[in-house]
């Protein structure tokens, strides 16, 4: 008689294999469950579309245990909602509303200070020169000891302008001078008939050099013989300004007249 050797020795192997089945069996359950719940309906309020109050009671409640529980907050919709009659006017959310997707990037301004208006560079204004019918103007140089003078005069170089002079005038017109011009040298003399201004005038001669000056005092139409001033040479050039204003200039002894 044999003993039952085979009976004795697969009896673990049998519980063995039947509890590795079980939890295969186990196993499968749960993934099919995760794939029915989990993975088709995810519990993430951001996910769902949210319902105003009244599109939630117009619907019938869900069904079934797979539907998520309704949120018992509603949040602010961007859409108007539909109207209903004699409802009371929504009271808007006061709560933060949840992100729905990545902020747009923003430039962030920052507002400093208002800056302090400059004013813009201004140069020295220039005398207002008014012209003078039947002249014309010429810029001109006076060199000397104290240094260079610059100026623009009115330019007296014909009969008739040279004649007129500053006669009848007020002022110099704005100009630093009035320059009168010979066509060769010459030694005449200058009055101040009807001249309103005492004047002071510099006789320059060919070269450009100075030959003298003298002051001179207005004469009135009514006087016969007005006093005439001449001059210490022959000159070519004469410059008449305002009584004083030779040395401002740079008018004098040892000076040269030229025009550049």
């Amino acid at each position: 008689m044999t003993e039952p050797v085979n009976e004795i020795s697969e009896g673990p192997d049998r519980r063995l294999t039947w509890a590795r089945r079980l939890v295969w069996v186990v196993l499968l359950v749960g993934i099919v469950a995760f794939l029915v719940k989990g993975a088709n309906n995810p519990p993430d309020p951001f996910l769902v579309p949210e319902e105003t109050g009244a599109e939630a009671a117009s619907e019938p409640p869900s069904g079934g245990a797979e539907e998520p529980a309704a949120s018992s907050t509603t949040t602010a919709s961007t859409a108007p909602a539909p109207a209903v009659a004699n409802d009371p006017p929504a009271t808007p959310a006061t709560g933060p509303e949840p992100p729905r997707g990545p902020t747009p990037s923003t430039t962030s301004v920052v507002v400093g200070p208002a800056p302090t208006p400059v004013p813009p560079a201004t140069s020295p204004a220039a005398p207002s020169r008014r012209p003078l019918p039947g002249f014309d103007e010429v810029a001109f140089r006076i060199s000397g000891s104290p240094g260079v003078t610059n100026g623009v005069a009115l330019l007296a170089d014909d009969g008739a302008s040279r004649r007129q002079g500053l006669m009848d005038q007020t002022d110099l017109r704005g100009y630093d001078a009035m320059v009168f011009r010979f066509p060769s040298p010459t030694e005449g003399s200058f009055f101040m008939r009807n001249t309103l201004i005492p004047l002071s005038i510099a006789f320059f001669d060919a070269s450009g050099r100075f030959v003298s000056s003298a002051d001179m005092e207005p004469c009135p139409d009514e006087v016969e013989d007005c006093p005439t001033y001449g001059p210490d040479g022959p000159y070519v050039h004469a410059i008449e300004v305002a009584q004083g204003d030779l040395g401002r200039l740079g008018i004098g002894p040892g000076s040269v007249l030229s025009f550049p």
